[in-house]
């Protein structure tokens, strides 16, 4: 595997680890349960392609229905062809949406100009104002937006490496995200601005400030995973593509979260 996507997918692991309530190692993926009933939030995350493919997704498919949780596959295009689609497509599996994972080497960082309207906090012990753009940001509804919000809460307590900040103008939350840390490595999650303030550059102010921090921790590389609609900002500030993951999801898969 490439050194980058290799050294990517093990932020992607920490992230997910310190989220996770139920872990499950296989041979052919990982599979995290977060509890947070959002399909891209319980990923089963594929390394590998061989003959105990099928018994390890069967393995997965029990334990989220165990978990009464939705989820999704990861696969990076690296490792999907044609058949492993028409295993895919024979266990009913579609594909629902893409991502792509970026990396950033921290002496590249491009010169910007912060926004000096907007405060940036860390929000350690304020994590529900923290999650005030997330949830109106990412359209989501205050029964998803609180048990993630939790399981931050939970992790932050056990894990030192997983940071929180905002930004803030007067005293309006506008804009957060989550830094992960490992070694010299680390990997942004979470970002998301309040629907008012979008498209104004805060978002980027708050990253930039962010990998300032990062820096002073001795972080070398940061990763990220795109949408495509945030892929030209994260090029902007020099972000560059590594591979795409593909999100696949059971077709008739029908469970809500007790």
């Amino acid at each position: 595997m490439n050194p980058i996507a290799e050294a990517f997918h093990q932020a992607e692991n920490n992230f997910f680890s310190m989220m996770s309530i139920n872990k499950a190692i296989y041979d052919n993926m990982t599979a995290f349960a977060t509890g947070v009933p959002v399909s891209n939030l319980n990923p089963a995350i594929v390394n590998r392609v061989n003959d105990k493919f099928q018994t390890n997704l069967n393995a997965c498919k029990s334990l989220y229905a165990d978990h009464k949780l939705s989820w999704a596959l990861m696969i990076p295009e690296y490792l999907l062809d044609k058949s492993l689609e028409n295993l895919l497509q024979n266990n009913d599996f579609n594909l629902n949406d893409e991502g792509v994972a970026m990396v950033l080497a921290l002496e590249a960082i491009q010169s910007y100009t912060l926004n000096t309207k907007l405060h940036i906090k860390s929000m350690e012990n304020d994590l529900e104002t923290w999650s005030i753009p997330l949830l109106h940001g990412f359209e989501s509804v205050p029964a998803i937006t609180d048990v993630y919000t939790n399981q931050h809460r939970i992790a932050s307590k056990k894990f030192p490496n997983l940071h929180h900040f905002s930004g803030f103008i007067d005293d309006t939350v506008v804009c957060s995200l989550t830094l992960s840390t490992l070694k010299q490595q680390a990997r942004l999650d979470d970002i998301a601005t309040m629907p008012n303030y979008q498209k104004q550059g805060f978002a980027t102010t708050l990253i930039y400030a962010v990998l300032e921090k990062a820096i002073q921790l001795n972080i070398r590389k940061c990763y990220l995973e795109a949408s495509s609609s945030g892929l030209g900002v994260y090029k902007k500030i020099g972000f560059k593509p590594i591979f795409k993951n593909y999100y696949y999801e059971i077709s008739n898969l029908s469970i809500i979260p007790s």
